[in-house]
């Protein structure tokens, strides 16, 4: 189901250290439902060269060539397919790497077991959390090195029953309460968020919960988030770019004198990462501190 945490997982492996000692090219595709095979190997070669555009009206037939090519004067290779909805999907791109005697790898995430078991007959299955690690998660997101509020873990328990396990809804809710110690505020969210979660439809019970970090933004900081819409699904938004973007389309605002427009445009982005409605997937410092941003599928249907 979404929000076990699949793409985090596969993330976490993804960047983790050891991999580029390990791997020659490591390429990320998120495949959605509607995929076209076509842009799947586009996405493939982005992992291999700068040159896109050139390609964009080459057949698949053409484009796999390519890739080929470029996998045959590298190493081995890890290809990551974020939700993949098709096991035919991982058949096609295996396609592209005709002989694995270089230890070419293919890691999928996907929310059907009959999907995973088609293509690794013992897939790793996600579980819902218990509840003390419930606990430490909504703990950890709310308060961060801070410990949850003697008066407070009432509310907290009240709420961690609620989630089913689900670490979506925790760090999105969680978000909601950063930093907040008033029993007001935890009473609320308490009281609502069993109505978001009695929904059959899991993807809409997901959305529903998002929805409530949403509500809680203002008017401008509403515009910023649902900018992110104007995204491909599964992208990663570098936040120089973004900024620009929410500058030129005239979003952000500032009547405050001596007040930096970027400056506010960066706030929103921490506020939003701070709140879980956007992912910090990657950070850099270069002369300023660059972070990227992405998003989940929930958080792209949502926002969309």
């Amino acid at each position: 189901m979404p929000g076990l945490g699949k793409t985090t997982l596969a993330r976490k492996i993804y960047n983790d250290p050891k991999i580029p000692r390990q791997f020659f090219s490591c390429v990320w595709v998120f495949i959605r439902q509607s995929c076209v095979k076509g842009d799947i190997l586009l996405n493939i070669l982005k992992g291999f060269t700068k040159r896109i555009e050139e390609f964009h009206d080459k057949n698949e037939a053409e484009i796999a060539e390519e890739i080929r090519d470029h996998v045959a004067i590298g190493g081995k290779c890890l290809i990551v397919l974020d939700d993949v909805w098709d096991s035919d999907v991982v058949d096609f791109v295996k396609t592209v790497f005709p002989e694995n005697n270089r230890g070419h790898r293919i890691m999928m995430t996907t929310r059907h077991v009959d999907i995973a078991r088609s293509v690794n007959i013992d897939p790793h299955n996600l579980k819902f959390l218990n509840q003390e690690k419930s606990f430490r998660l909504l703990e950890n997101r709310a308060f961060g090195v801070s410990r949850c509020p003697v008066e407070l873990v009432e509310h907290r328990e009240a709420i961690v029953e609620k989630y089913n396990g689900v670490p979506l809804t925790i760090v999105v809710i969680a978000g909601a309460l950063r930093g907040s110690t008033s029993k007001i505020d935890w009473k609320v969210v308490k009281e609502n968020v069993g109505k978001h979660l009695i929904e059959e439809d899991k993807l809409q019970r997901c959305l529903n919960v998002v929805g409530l970090s949403y509500y809680h933004l203002t008017d401008d900081r509403k515009v910023c988030f649902l900018y992110f819409g104007a995204f491909p699904q599964g992208f990663d938004i570098p936040s120089w770019k973004l900024i620009c973007l929410w500058i030129a389309q005239g979003i952000i605002m500032s009547n405050l004198p001596g007040s930096n427009i970027e400056d506010i445009a960066k706030c929103y982005l921490n506020y939003f990462a701070n709140r879980n409605l956007v992912i910090v997937t990657e950070k850099r410092v270069l002369d300023v501190e660059s972070l990227r941003f992405g998003f989940s599928k929930e958080f792209t249907d949502y926002s969309t």
